[in-house]
């Protein structure tokens, strides 16, 4: 071939007709070389924006982007110089569903169950019919570019391809605004109602009905326009399903602090009762009755042995015991007593009356003489 061309340029001194005979075979083969530059030349890049979705994220992919993913219905090749399509490949002979809503429009899906469902398709994103031209497509072993070309499907400059692999059968959308309702389960404790015992000792509890997690499924609406996410709004949410843990706790105490004022008296049928004070604190009676109290400042020991100190009261241990409990206040609101103990005894204290006794003479001389309700402590 050289040397044929280089005798044909020699010839070029034989004369004007072996020129043009030259001419006529040098013009094809500069044709074909131009052809073979153009050919050899870079391919156009794809300028489309990709959403790709799937249970764990969302991903924008360009012709720039270098993502590494793979998956059953999916998988990204390397973007290198000489494809001319974004690599998000499809495997061969798997169900795409392929929804080309009109030009410029927004597209509404929801994912449930093992399929994707185009809800609608409008200008505004608003609940519409359904104008998108929807069908399954089966992949050959191509890009999204390519199935979307052999669909006759293009996608305009403002518009995205939106790749949704959450379902079972993929979808593939072209749309300018893509709006998703998410469904989300998230776990929630249990919440935790405490019930005052007040025959129950304090400082005890006992778990009446276990407590049990529930769940909620939390619904939101993500709104995508040219691959990235716009905003996210919350929807609704489920009823929590969860068991509330009961636990019922004791207030029963032997004693209460001077100050922790009376709040209510709860009595039973049978004379019994308990007293509940500010504090939360209970006390059980046994009875409740109405003595007459006088009252005494000597100092020493008692007849049952202890020491004389405010709260060791005078009875008539034929009514009450030595070591009986109470709890006193007068009737005519002078004095809350408050805890006494049967300790000491009198000759004229008789019956139902009592002699309460303080630690100084005015004290007990102010005091004098008063009717006094009792309870009679468990």
């Amino acid at each position: 071939m050289i040397q044929t061309i280089l005798k044909r340029l020699g010839a070029l001194r034989d004369g004007p007709l072996k020129r043009r005979r030259l001419l006529t075979f040098l013009a094809p083969l500069t044709l074909l070389g131009l052809v073979i530059c153009i050919c050899m030349g870079p391919a156009p890049v794809d300028g489309d924006v990709y959403l790709l979705i799937d249970d764990q994220e969302t991903y924008t992919v360009t012709a720039d982007s270098d993502l590494d993913y793979q998956s059953e219905a999916l998988y990204t090749g390397s973007n290198n110089a000489g494809a001319a399509d974004v690599q998000l490949i499809l495997p061969k002979g798997q169900d795409v569903q392929l929804a080309a809503v009109e030009e410029g429009t927004s597209a509404t899906v929801k994912s449930s169950g093992p399929e994707t469902k185009l809800l609608s398709a409008s200008l505004s994103g608003s609940a519409e019919d359904d104008t998108a031209d929807t069908g399954v497509v089966t992949t050959r072993h191509e890009t999204v570019a390519n199935l979307l070309r052999r669909s006759h499907v293009k996608v305009a400059d403002d518009e995205m391809v939106v790749v949704d692999l959450t379902a079972d059968t993929p979808s593939i959308t072209v749309c300018r605004q893509y709006t998703r309702l998410r469904s989300v389960q998230v776990q929630t404790d249990f919440a935790e109602e405490r019930i005052a015992d007040p025959l129950m000792a304090k400082g005890t509890e006992e778990i009446i009905t276990p407590g049990v997690p529930g769940t909620v499924t939390q619904t939101y609406m993500d709104v995508f326009v040219k691959g990235k996410l716009e905003r996210t709004e919350f929807i609704s949410t489920t009823e929590d399903n969860s068991v509330t843990q009961v636990v019922e706790y004791g207030t029963l105490v032997d004693s209460v602090a001077d100050g922790d004022e009376l709040v209510s008296v709860y009595r039973n049928d049978d004379g019994s009762g308990y007293l509940l004070f500010a504090s939360g604190d209970t006390m059980a009676f046994s009875s409740q009755v109405t003595c007459n109290a006088s009252a005494y400042a000597i100092h020493g020991r008692t007849a049952s042995g202890r020491p004389t100190q405010y709260g060791n009261i005078a009875v008539d241990p034929s009514v009450f015991p030595y070591g009986t409990r109470f709890y006193i206040y007068t009737d005519d609101g002078y004095l809350t007593y408050g805890m006494a103990t049967a300790a000491d005894c009198g000759t004229s204290i008789k019956g139902y009356k009592l002699d309460l006794w303080f630690d100084e003479y005015d004290q007990a001389c102010r005091f004098g003489r008063r009717n006094c309700t009792v309870f009679v402590l468990n």
